[in-house]
């Protein structure tokens, strides 16, 4: 853990980071309301031991009792019989009991979610005390921001609970979308007053004028309260969706989830909502805790882009506590992917978020260079961002890789990423190369009908046949000439990567080095498997096969297959 830097990177940009909450403590288990809330039975007995090896038992084929040592043989699913007993403290014992019974009797209360709120905290992982707090959330319209800060407080506290970053995941996109609704019904409501009002004043003008008597509404305009009342119009792709500026209050239809799975259904915004009854023991407890205080709080509208420049800070923040985490990253790729945060304009005016992660990435690959999850991430971006269209960026791309291989040849990581951008920029620099050969040819074409033009225009002026003969050689002359304009040109754009230099050169480079590591070895012997050079990748592997002691099958199996 990089606390020193996360404490840094957390001052830099305003960050509470990790949440702290207040009221969260157990002494609230001893309020006299979690006494009136049946409870449900968890631990196993003696007496429900014998209870489930009778409902697995055979019957003998006499009929009669077998002994107690034949009865053991007629027991059939023993898997099913549950032998073992956890250890409980008295807290664990009375919550899940708790929690267990308002599952069982589908209770969705206030009472409920304080339960599964110290449920979660001494146990992230239990998986349906987070999906009855979903159902507590939606059905009592509980403040959703600060739920997503006790998610944030769980998962400071055990990074690696993928239950915890569902969650966190389901919030951001039940808060995007609750949010989108608001600002589209206002939005909506004030264009309905604005063509009320040129209605009214339409129908005062028609009044006057008498064109009201003869249905004469002459134009109109109920283009804008028609337009919004049409979703396809509104928002036409989930990439779109997410490309909000400042100004733009995009909100999606179903049909706008088409690409990308939803977290939340549509219909989770239509539930009917519930009052608290807000009693004196509860009250109690309300009072005496920030925390459940702020639950109750009606979700106003917030600013969209702030919320999710915020979420990509504190998710910033959690990648600090475990570089590694699958979790963290998996979060942060779905939050650019999902809301197109890199198009987003408000973010990238203000915030300049490119250069943010960017530099993002340049500080972890300087802490870590052998971290694959940056460099996975990195690819990412380089995609979102349509880098790998762009040939002039994945030359830059290749010469930075080149310098660190240089210097760190045993980066698997490194070069599993490099080996990528090499393909992509052949394979750009090929179809370049093609598209240029294309416009030759068009020019060629095109010097053919000039000529074309000319030898009409010399017959009309019936020239000497000398001159003919002679402009005739001239011609076939230039033919020749283009035609070895053409060899030199396919030689270019050619099948041999190796004569595009920037290929070549890399490829010189790392052979000076193969003797330091299998990695730089594997990365040529791709290189020449994609030109064709079978022999050369067969070197590689022999080379491979000689020094690598613990995979020499491995390499022979390859050289086999090359030779074949």
């Amino acid at each position: 853990m990089d606390r020193q830097n996360l404490n840094v990177y957390a001052r830099e940009f305003n960050l509470n980071y990790p949440e702290t909450l207040d009221g969260l403590n157990f002494h609230v288990l001893n309020n006299p309301l979690f006494n009136l809330i049946s409870k449900k039975k968890f631990i196993i007995d003696v007496t429900d031991l014998e209870r489930e090896q009778s409902k697995c038992k055979l019957e003998s084929v006499d009929g009669d009792e077998a002994e107690e040592e034949e009865e053991e043989e007629h027991i059939k699913d023993k898997g099913k019989i549950n032998l073992l007993n956890t250890y409980y403290t008295d807290n664990e014992i009375l919550l899940y009991s708790l929690l267990g019974s308002l599952i069982e009797d589908k209770v969705y209360s206030f009472e409920g979610y304080i339960v599964s709120t110290f449920v979660i905290k001494i146990n992230s992982s239990y998986y349906s005390a987070w999906i009855y707090r979903r159902k507590c959330l939606k059905k009592l319209n509980l403040n959703f921001i600060n739920d997503l800060k006790f998610t944030k407080f769980i998962i400071s506290d055990n990074i690696k609970s993928f239950q915890s970053w569902f969650h966190r995941r389901w919030l951001v996109e039940y808060i995007y979308k609750l949010n989108m609704k608001k600002v589209r019904v206002k939005q909506k409501g004030e264009d309905n007053s604005v063509t009320s009002q040129r209605n009214k004043e339409k129908e005062d003008e028609m009044i006057k004028t008498g064109t009201a008597e003869t249905g004469e509404w002459g134009h109109m305009d109920v283009t804008s309260n028609t337009y919004f009342d049409d979703d396809s119009k509104f928002i036409s792709n989930d990439e779109e969706e997410s490309n909000i500026s400042s100004t733009a209050t995009p909100f999606e239809d179903a049909s706008s989830d088409d690409g990308f799975i939803s977290n939340c259904e549509h219909s989770e915004f239509e539930i009917k909502r519930e009052d608290v009854n807000l009693y004196d023991d509860l009250q109690n407890i309300i009072e005496n805790s920030t925390f459940f205080k702020n639950a109750l709080e009606p979700n106003e509208e917030i600013n969209i882009n702030e919320f999710l420049y915020e979420e990509i800070l504190y998710n910033n923040c959690d990648i600090f506590i475990d570089t590694k985490n699958y979790n963290s990253w998996a979060h942060k790729t779905w939050l650019i992917d999902k809301f197109s945060i890199l198009k987003n304009e408000y973010l990238c005016e203000k915030y300049n978020i490119l250069l943010h992660e960017f530099n993002y990435i340049n500080y972890f690959l300087k802490c870590d260079i052998y971290n694959n999850s940056v460099w996975v991430y990195r690819h990412f971006i380089f995609y979102k961002l349509k880098y790998m269209n762009k040939i002039d960026m994945l030359e830059r791309e290749i010469m930075f890789c080149l310098h660190y291989a240089k210097q760190f040849s045993d980066n698997e990581a490194l070069f599993n990423y490099f080996i990528h951008i090499v393909f992509k920029y052949i394979d750009l620099y090929r179809k370049k190369k093609r598209k240029d050969k294309d416009k030759e040819k068009d020019k060629d074409k095109d010097k053919e009908k000039d000529k074309d033009k000319d030898k009409e225009k010399d017959k009309e002026k019936d020239k000497d046949k000398e001159k003919d003969k002679d402009k005739e050689k001239d011609k076939e002359k230039d033919k020749e000439k283009d035609k070895e304009k053409d060899k030199d040109k396919n030689k270019e754009y050619t099948k041999d990567i190796f004569q595009i230099s920037i290929i070549n050169n890399l490829k010189n480079e790392l052979t000076k080095l193969k003797a330091k590591s299998k990695f730089l070895l594997i990365f040529l012997s791709q290189l020449y498997a994609y030109n064709g050079s079978y022999y050369d990748e067969s070197q590689c592997y022999r080379y491979l096969e000689r020094n690598d002691d613990f995979n020499n099958d491995v390499w022979k199996c390859k050289i086999e297959y090359v030779g074949d």
